[in-house]
């Protein structure tokens, strides 16, 4: 009895740390990727913005923090840009085959969002929808 109890309040705190932490959705393209929560966007805006993205082809940090925000509007991506608290962009490199761009409405977020992003994470990073 005492082992099904334990057992019990294992799975409880198991689900409850899960329940606890963000999701944080991935799309990809040919040159971008996106990771975003889905208070920020959703996954039919996020293939919109990607599209005009390779429209565009590569551009550097300074260019995408300029074209980003100028057109979340036309896309009908969060009304309060003021909730969008940071956006990261990290380039392509050995690792990354894509540029990488990060909404967070968190930046206690930051940490896992990297972790999303990164394909030579462990095994054991947070999933996506």
């Amino acid at each position: 009895m005492k082992k099904l109890l334990t057992l019990v309040l294992a799975v409880v705190a198991l689900g409850s740390i899960s329940w606890a932490g963000s999701n944080l959705n991935s799309s990809r393209s040919n040159n971008y990727r996106l990771i975003y929560s889905a208070d920020v966007m959703s996954q039919t805006q996020a293939t919109a913005i990607l599209a005009e993205l390779d429209k565009i082809g590569p551009a550097d940090e300074a260019k995408l923090k300029k074209w980003l925000p100028a057109n979340f509007k036309s896309h009908g991506i969060i009304a309060d840009l003021n909730q969008l608290k940071k956006i990261i962009i990290r380039p392509a490199d050995k690792t990354r085959k894509q540029i990488t761009i990060i909404f967070l409405t968190d930046p206690a977020d930051e940490a896992q969002a990297i972790a999303v992003s990164d394909e030579g994470a462990p095994a054991d990073k947070p999933k996506t929808k």
